[in-house]
């Protein structure tokens, strides 16, 4: 996954006439109401390939005028014409909200993929992003294909204007923040749509991915993962969380072309940033009482944590973790963690420090970034 110049996705989105899924012939596009077992279930469901007309009948007839209902998506892909058209009315005038989530053994590719990235939820004042994975949901991008005349096509005129808006939608949607959770879609997603070939099916399957793309994931593998407690099985977690964690807050310094998610997984899981360089100076244990849980917290040192771009000592920085514990058979699982990072210089190290604000950081790593969401 790579991020393009300005001009290489000009020159994609030229050549570029539709986005369908790479599987074999699916049915037609429908839509059919869902029995919820909660407010966060699908009240709706789409499934077949996406032709003109299929999703805007939705809004058409009344089926989204319920407050801000979640869509669970199973589709192959197809007009991307449609997908932009459903997103220009849900963001109109008289528009609406809408959740996305992808059920445990079904799909959503290509066109697809794109309309689940736009799933939105309101929480008390404004909107938040909300598209969810079920684990076994396949979730796959690709960059459209270039007509092939098997199908008759819009003009060429059209088809370009859609590809445009289609890319500035999504250019826009990653820099502007329209929610409180930041940018309604990650910046990276722009390059994962146009910087895999459309003779190629890019899945998001892994839990690293999933976090940086905002997904939220369904059953959380984090908090069920079991470790030993003992040193050397909680010295390798916490190096585990620290290098994982500085290499997702600075991926765009991680990387040797542009985005790539391989990247990120080589040097997050760099057999020397386990080793004996990378030290924990402090470890800190708070046993859980009444209602309060147990807490580990340690601070960690290592040529791995630095300021990108700076070139002196003082882009040396400490990495504090602190984990939310709970025992059970074989071990402890985390329910809970926070990462941060500051500078070395001029900080007392002999104990952990108070959290500190001065990084804005994106924890990862209880488990590899590369860890399959397939179960």
């Amino acid at each position: 996954m790579r991020t393009l110049f300005p001009s290489t996705i000009f020159y994609l989105f030229l050549t570029c006439l539709t986005l369908t899924g790479l599987t074999a012939p699916a049915q037609a596009g429908s839509w059919s109401a869902l029995s919820q077992a909660g407010d966060r279930d699908c009240a709706l469901l789409f499934e077949g390939i996406i032709e003109k007309g299929d999703l805007t009948r939705a809004s058409d007839t009344g089926l989204l005028d319920s407050f801000g209902p979640r869509i669970c998506l199973n589709s192959p892909g197809g007009s991307l014409a449609e997908v932009l058209a459903f997103l220009e009315a849900a963001e109109g005038q008289g528009g609406f909200h809408f959740g996305t989530r992808i059920r445990s053994g079904e799909e959503c590719l290509s066109s697809c993929a794109i309309l689940f990235m736009f799933g939105q939820a309101y929480g008390a004042n404004s909107p938040y992003p909300s598209r969810q994975m079920e684990p076994g949901a396949r979730l796959g991008f690709h960059s459209p294909f270039i007509r092939d005349g098997a199908t008759p096509a819009a003009s060429d005129a059209e088809v370009f204007r859609v590809a445009l808006q289609v890319a500035k939608l999504l250019a826009d949607r990653s820099y502007t923040a329209v929610t409180t959770a930041g940018p309604a879609l990650p910046q990276e997603l722009l390059a994962l749509v146009l910087g895999t070939p459309s003779g190629v099916m890019r899945h998001v399957d892994t839990i690293g991915e999933a976090r940086l793309l905002n997904i939220e994931l369904l059953q959380d593998l984090e908090a069920e993962a079991v470790f030993a407690d003992q040193r050397d099985s909680i010295d390798r977690l916490l190096k585990r969380i620290c290098i994982s964690s500085h290499t997702l807050t600075y991926r765009q310094h991680m990387v040797v072309e542009g985005y790539d998610y391989s990247d990120l997984v080589r040097r997050a899981t760099d057999p020397e940033s386990l080793g004996p360089n990378h030290q924990v100076l402090v470890r800190e244990r708070e046993p859980a009482q009444g209602f309060a849980p147990e807490k580990l917290r340690a601070v960690l040192t290592g040529p791995g944590y630095f300021l990108p771009g700076w070139y002196s000592v003082g882009s040396q920085m400490y990495c504090r973790v602190e984990l939310t514990l709970e025992q059970g058979s074989g071990g402890f699982t985390v329910q809970s963690y926070q990462v941060d990072f500051d500078f070395v210089n001029g900080a007392d190290l002999t104990r952990v420090p108070e959290p500190t604000t001065t990084i804005n950081a994106m924890s990862g790593g209880v488990l590899p970034l590369d860890t399959l969401y397939a179960r």
